[in-house]
């Protein structure tokens, strides 16, 4: 059962000072070390750290947090074995979506020569029971 979706856009260069140190403190308080490993070994890597930093916000979004629930680190973005991306949670990130129910995270990341966009969508464990039961008593 679809518990959220969020979606973010942002303009690749709006974060390209920033991640051009990788220690930065805006680097590491966004991305895990496995994802800067993944991130630079990329032809350009710029256009990863903002696909990622966009797919961090729509996780958020799609989670219903607020303000300062979290740090962006705490959100992971990696790859599958096919190359298609996979969201880990970690800390308060783990902790807040498991009291919501949340079983699973997809994320869909895309770019173009200017902008780096996001779309994911947080999943509750499907109950094999109707919820129409639930209002008996």
């Amino acid at each position: 059962m679809t518990y959220g979706i969020g979606t973010d856009i942002l303009k690749i260069s709006s974060i390209a000072e920033s991640v051009a140190d990788l220690n930065d403190p805006f680097v590491r308080k966004t991305y895990t070390p496995d994802e800067v490993a993944l991130i630079t070994s990329r032809p350009v890597p710029l256009n990863s750290f903002a696909t990622r930093f966009s797919g961090k916000e729509a996780v958020f979004k799609s989670l219903n947090l607020h303000g300062n629930d979290i740090r962006l680190n705490e959100i992971e973005i990696l790859e599958n074995e096919n190359g298609q991306p996979t969201v880990t949670l970690h800390g308060n990130a783990l902790r807040l979506a498991e009291q919501k129910g949340i079983s699973r995270i997809l994320v869909s990341l895309s770019y173009d020569t200017d902008y780096a966009v996001a779309y994911a969508s947080a999943h509750k464990k499907l109950s094999l029971i109707p919820s129409y039961l639930f209002a008996w008593r």
